[in-house]
């Protein structure tokens, strides 16, 4: 039987315990009652920052804070089985392409197959000067092709709003009509208004997904230092929105974990 020193194995609990509570999370009540094998498989990519170098850094928690969006309004649906990014690490190195925003149809296609999903989406953005471009393409795993493109443009502090929009696009291109109904139940559920909470929350997920690798790399030093700086980024959300629900329950998972002499 292998055994963890006690300090590693507070670690990987740590880890273990979030990662629990964010699977929880995900267990959504539907505006549809779709069987799930009835739904259709549906990746959504992390988004490519185009954002200028002088400011890239700053949005870059929104690279994996847009699909997180995305991916819990889209689940919310209830027509739509979101491939997780667990599945897609167990056939294709993602970071590889990720990090020039290029990718082949061809692989597109392939990745789809592999992790059972009909649609993928691909997109990017740009933060310049107070204002916010969303891009999305949408491809079709079974057709092998790029559907259409949704594009939202807005002002930056109108993030949550541009989000709501690009959902409502993105639907149409995959033929999910929703009716107003749905379309304001979507639009009620807004994580926070504040950008600058947004991005310490999203950096604080991305901190513990590195923290993850450490831990699993057995560097349990670094990755309770990551652990912390999750747990003040989630604080420094909360403080910023205290409303901000999501934040306040990354905080409360993470504080729970932790141990008062770690």
């Amino acid at each position: 039987m292998r055994r963890y020193t006690k300090p590693l194995g507070i670690v990987i609990a740590i880890l273990f315990v979030f990662s629990m509570s964010c699977s929880s999370d995900q267990k959504l009540k539907t505006l549809r009652n779709t069987p799930r094998e009835l739904r259709k498989g549906l990746l959504i990519l992390n988004f490519y920052n185009s954002t200028p170098k002088s400011r890239a850094a700053e949005f870059e928690p929104w690279e994996y804070g847009l699909a997180s969006m995305l991916m819990t309004d889209m689940e919310s649906i209830g027509v739509f089985n979101i491939i997780s990014k667990e599945a897609l690490k167990d056939v294709i190195a993602e970071q590889e392409f990720q990090q020039t925003g290029m990718i082949d149809p061809k692989t597109l296609v392939k990745m789809g197959n592999l992790v059972g999903a009909q649609y993928i989406l691909k997109g990017s953005f740009m933060e310049m000067n107070g204002m916010l471009r969303i891009e999305t393409q949408v491809f079709s795993v079974e057709k092998g092709v790029q559907l259409q493109t949704a594009v939202v443009n807005g002002k930056t502090d109108t993030f949550f709003a541009l989000q709501k929009e690009l959902v409502d696009k993105i639907t149409q291109i995959v033929d999910v009509v929703l009716t107003e109904t749905e379309k304001n139940v979507i639009l009620s559920k807004i994580e926070t208004k504040s950008v600058e909470a947004s991005l310490k929350n999203y950096k604080g997920e991305l901190t513990v997904e590195e923290a993850k690798k450490l831990a699993q790399a057995g560097k349990k030093e670094e990755a309770k230092k990551l652990i912390e700086e999750a747990k003040k980024d989630f604080k420094e959300a909360v403080a910023i929105d205290p409303n901000y629900e999501k934040a306040r329950k990354n905080l409360s998972k993470i504080s729970m974990a932790i141990p008062v002499t770690l």
